[in-house]
């Protein structure tokens, strides 16, 4: 009754359409093509700024304090993380990789949850070094390696544990299903589930029992899951306090999932959380007060970046024009991977969105990649408009700052492309420098022959 009752009103949504972030004009493209090269990203420092508003503002009905977790694995470009910084922000950091860039870049101990999937205990020794007091365990083995470093160097971390809620989950990556990788069940025959891990928790003297965590996946639109995740919540903690009167939770963690524009529309941050905040709100009403923590990798950088790649050659058939550009799936690997429709526009080239902007001279235009590979291929989206594409010119790939420059690969000795920022001020600022094919040859251990 829930999940039809949700549908129906996922329907009456006004979703966001053909959304292009263009915060780039095209001469300014063009001038920074031509001088540090193309492919190129750009970033937009105010985007992330606004992204950030947007998803603060889209919880305020929630009747307690609401924080939000970024993602580091989205994007860990350090000049990225410092805009998240200014902005006051927990990041959710899952290696000892990202601990070394929030450290670098002198993120505050306090505003880091560390969540692990390896949950070794050297790892969690050097993590609990740097002061991090949030961590969140999904096993009970990685409970124990996490008790045994924090008595070796005295400390009592704040410990959550992630669940594995096991609803249905309608999205383009799912991250709760039966059986599944992260995180525990709320019961189950073993020591790995929730109510054996928060009875040990109960007792422990190394760890204070902080909250729970759960993470239901990606670009989901379909919000049913989340009513079906706090429900269950609900009942568990209900069986919890009923065991242990002094049972309490400071923090809830939802995770993620706000949708990002590439090809179908989507709900705003807002609608979304309409449908689940009642909800929450009536936790708070039968377990007490707990503060809110809301993650986000994808919707807080995708719509903050652009990539841009030169036409290098082009090549008509019958019905078709290939186009091909100096990039590939190298760079915007999920163009390969979950074939995402990356919005595109010729730059300079912008005409109404429809089917016949689309083509050139009546022919269709399939737009390749550089490398050699049958997959090199990307998919346009509705939003995608090519008009004008010839060699010489440039291509936009929008909405591209989540999952993109994480995955850069040196496949063909493709090298890292530089980053660009337009920082809030307006002013355009190189924050990484694009590698050499002498940088790759002695990464790839060329010093060593």
């Amino acid at each position: 009754m829930v999940e039809n009752s949700q549908l129906q009103l996922t329907k009456k949504l006004n979703l966001t359409t053909h959304h292009i972030n263009h915060f780039a004009e095209p001469i300014e493209i063009e001038q920074l093509a031509v001088r540090y090269g193309t492919p190129l990203y750009i970033t937009d420092e105010s985007t992330l700024h606004k992204k950030v508003r947007d998803l603060r503002n889209a919880y305020s009905k929630f009747n307690g304090q609401v924080k939000l977790a970024y993602s580091v694995k989205a994007n860990f470009t350090p000049a990225v993380l410092l805009s998240f910084i200014r902005d006051g922000i927990t990041f959710d950091i899952t290696s000892l990789g990202e601990l070394h860039f929030l450290k670098r870049c002198k993120a505050p101990p306090e505003n880091v949850i560390y969540t692990s999937v390896t949950e070794e205990f050297q790892e969690y020794y050097e993590v609990l070094q740097t002061g991090i007091k949030k961590v969140v365990v999904s096993s009970f083995s990685g409970m124990t390696n996490l008790a045994k470093a924090a008595q070796m160097l005295s400390v009592k971390p704040l410990t959550m544990v992630r669940v594995n809620p096991e609803v249905g989950v309608k999205a383009e990556i799912r991250a709760s299903y039966r059986n599944g990788k992260f995180g525990v069940p709320f019961n189950g025959g073993t020591i790995d589930s929730a109510t054996k891990m928060v009875k040990h928790l109960m007792d422990n003297d190394l760890l204070h029992f902080e909250g729970f965590h759960f993470h239901l996946g990606s670009q989901i639109t379909d919000f049913s899951c989340f009513i079906h995740a706090i429900d269950k919540m609900h009942n568990f903690m209900t069986k919890m306090k009923k065991e242990f009167p002094r049972f309490t939770v400071n923090t809830l963690d939802i995770g993620g999932g706000t949708p990002v524009y590439y090809n179908e529309s989507v709900p705003t941050p807002s609608q979304m959380a309409d449908s689940y905040v009642p909800r929450l709100n009536r936790l708070i009403e039968s377990h007490g007060p707990f503060d809110l923590l809301i993650e986000s990798g994808r919707y807080l950088v995708a719509e903050s970046s652009i990539l841009i790649s030169k036409i290098v050659n082009t090549k008509e058939y019958n019905e078709q024009k290939v186009v091909i550009v100096d990039t590939g799936y190298h760079l915007l690997l999920d163009a390969a991977l979950l074939k995402q429709e990356y919005p595109q526009e010729t730059v300079s080239a912008r005409g109404s969105i429809n089917e016949q902007s689309r083509n050139t001279n009546g022919k269709s235009i399939h737009l390749a990649g550089r490398l050699c590979d049958t997959y090199d291929v990307f998919p346009q989206s509705k939003a995608s408009d090519l008009t004008g594409a010839k060699i010489g010119r440039y291509i936009s790939f929008y909405n591209v700052g989540a999952y993109s420059v994480v995955f850069n690969m040196p496949f063909h000795c493709q090298t890292k492309p530089s980053i660009v920022m337009k920082t809030s001020n307006g002013e355009y600022k190189l924050v990484r420098r694009g590698t050499s094919y002498e940088q790759l040859f002695i990464d790839e251990g060329g010093s060593l022959i």
